[in-house]
């Protein structure tokens, strides 16, 4: 019976060391976040970046910037609409015309594109006329503006530089400081210097685009203005109107 018993524990022993070692294994959960912006617009913006008048008085409307021009801004209208929407309308009023030359109404700070995203690259704003005025000749005007001042159009900027204070152009508005010699938006100056960026809507091109998303939102800035050519017919009302398209990088 002894024999036995140590057969059987001898038996169990070699059994325990003949057992698996433990196994272990790996679950991997994976997923993607999608870049998305929105966008908001402000017109006649200010620097804390709310909209102001839609309908631009006389006192903001800088002109007859034309050297020579005997035309005038008016006083602004009374159809303005839609601020801080995906759409709106920036009234400008009735504008005289010159009978030998152009006349350009600029408003500082016209409109801005307020953006918002989650990608860390930033995003890229794109405007594009999309409905030309009626009257032949006619142009409407855009000058970017980044840390208070003009810049040239498609250029990549820190969204340090598009605050809602930031994106104001601190210009003053006395049409004596502004000229243009040449009837053509690109040909604007102020006290003599050109105006970086100032470029006529036409087809889709780059406003603007951040290198980051470190500020957001960004306020995308533009001063906007409407250039007339000499003897532009009368007509019961015109107008402009211009896309903005924004992407993510």
């Amino acid at each position: 019976m002894k024999k036995l018993t140590s057969l059987a524990v001898i038996a169990l022993c070699m059994a325990a060391s003949a057992l698996p070692a433990a196994a272990a294994n790996t679950v991997t959960i994976k997923w993607n976040v999608t870049a998305i912006a929105s966008v908001t617009f402000q017109g006649n913006y200010t620097n804390t970046g709310t909209s102001g008048s839609l309908n631009p008085t006389a006192a903001t409307l800088i002109g007859p910037i034309e050297t020579g021009s005997t035309g005038s801004c008016g006083a602004g209208g009374t159809n303005g609409a839609g601020g801080g929407t995906n759409a709106l309308t920036l009234d400008f009023g009735a504008i005289s015309p010159d009978s030998s030359t152009a006349t350009f109404c600029m408003l500082l700070n016209g409109a801005e594109a307020v953006v918002n995203t989650n990608d860390t690259n930033g995003v890229t704003v794109a405007v594009q006329q999309t409905t030309a005025p009626a009257q032949a000749g006619a142009a409407i005007c855009y000058v970017p503006i980044s840390g208070n001042a003009p810049i040239a159009g498609g250029s990549t900027v820190s969204s340090s530089t598009l605050t809602a204070a930031k994106a104001t152009d601190t210009t003053d508005a006395t049409a004596g400081n502004w000229s243009d010699t040449t009837s053509a938006c690109n040909g604007l100056k102020y006290s003599g210097v050109a105006i970086t960026g100032a470029a006529a809507f036409g087809a889709s091109t780059n406003l603007l685009k951040t290198s980051d998303n470190t500020t957001n939102p960004a306020y995308f800035g533009a001063d906007l203005g409407v250039m007339m050519p000499a003897n532009a017919s009368k007509t019961a009302g015109d107008s402009a109107v211009v896309t903005y398209t924004v992407t993510t990088n």
